[in-house]
């Protein structure tokens, strides 16, 4: 509590300088600026209550979004993130249909984005900068209709907004731990059942093909090598089926040595030139270890659901296996199929593109 004497003379001071009506005029502010406060301070309390509800990007920019257009009208805001989200855009142009903004948003992926301009050429009312070099939020509001913002709440905005995305994307990352085997980053063999079940299951994905892998003579590789080196070759091999096979199609390891490829709407005669691409190009591949080369090679068993069939998801991968089989039993460094008379399509359907040889047997 002040001491009254001290009060007194404050009072006093003030008194002499102001009149009563310049008292009420400064009250007057100091109230509109409490208010104000307690405003942002409200706001500020929903929008970091709002984005933290998700774990997806895309949600956390819809959510943060509605938030600020509640906050300030305005008629675009981009998102631009950093290559730590593959140069991500994402743009909201709102529709505003009974007072609800019902804006879809507009995603880029990779595209470089002016921060400071809009293509109309207006400047942004509001900039703020992501921390870590996330990114950055653009605001663009019409002339004449912008509201001041205060510093203090455009920095509690950013940082609240940039936590949400650091969780969603370290949730990103733990998920994708969960779903991945550690040694290739394949997914692992969990997602590889509940995928092929789902495949396997609705007409519209049929016909599914599924091919699965076994390198031929690993077990040598690390008896002659060491396990470090056979690491090697199962990072390098999984490399390989990546880059063999197309966006859609989903790449496992089984385990040990062991993988497999799920290809929907992909007919027999396409997954059997896929696998002789991936054993083509292993054939080809030299490791090098202790100054000696190695050479490696993979056989392959393959299996398709037909389109209009239905089929049990632990059916095709004994089919399939039983395909590994055969190859295995027959010299490896093979293809094989189930049934044998599966391959009955013509090679030319699969245009000008070179995957291997054909043949209509078993191997």
């Amino acid at each position: 509590m002040m001491p009254e004497t001290n009060h007194n003379k404050i009072q006093g001071e003030i008194s002499s300088t102001i009149d009563s009506t310049d008292c009420i005029g400064v009250a007057s502010i100091k109230h509109d600026n409490i208010q104000a406060q307690l405003e942002e301070a409200r706001f500020i309390s929903s929008f970091m209550a709002a984005v933290y509800s998700s774990l997806e990007l895309d949600d956390i920019c819809s959510i943060a979004a509605r938030a600020l257009y509640e906050l300030v009208p305005y008629y675009k805001i981009i998102f631009a993130f950093s290559a730590d989200f593959e140069g991500r855009v994402v743009t909201f142009s709102p529709i505003v249909q009974k007072g609800v903004l019902a804006a879809k948003p507009k995603v880029t992926v990779g595209k470089p984005c002016s921060l400071s301009t809009s293509h109309d050429g207006s400047l942004a009312s509001a900039h703020l900068n992501l921390i870590d070099n996330m990114g950055s939020i653009s605001i663009y509001v019409k002339s004449g209709q912008d509201k001041p913002l205060s510093e203090s709440l455009l920095i509690s905005v950013a940082a609240y907004f940039s936590q949400a995305i650091k969780n969603a994307q370290e949730h990103g990352r733990m998920k994708d731990l969960a779903m991945r085997d550690s040694l290739t980053e394949l997914f692992n063999r969990r997602i590889f059942d509940e995928t092929l079940a789902q495949k396997v299951k609705y007409p519209d994905m049929h016909p599914v093909s599924l091919l699965i892998i076994d390198l031929d003579n690993f077990k040598q590789v690390n008896d002659t090598f060491g396990h470090q080196a056979g690491d090697q070759v199962l990072k390098t091999f999984a490399k390989i089926l990546k880059e063999s096979c197309r966006g859609q199609d989903l790449v496992a390891r089984f385990g040990g040595e062991e993988f497999a490829i799920i290809l929907s709407q992909t007919k027999a005669a396409t997954a059997h030139a896929i696998a002789q691409r991936i054993r083509n190009r292993l054939s080809k591949t030299v490791f090098t270890f202790d100054d000696r080369t190695l050479h490696m090679t993979a056989s392959v068993g393959l299996a398709t659901c037909q389109e209009g069939n239905s089929i049990f998801t632990a059916n095709l991968v004994k089919q399939a296996d039983r395909a590994l089989y055969q190859a295995k039993r027959s010299g490896k460094n093979k293809v094989c199929v189930f049934p044998t008379d599966l391959l009955t399509e013509s090679t030319s359907s699969l245009g000008a593109e070179n995957f291997g040889s054909f043949i209509p047997a078993s191997c």
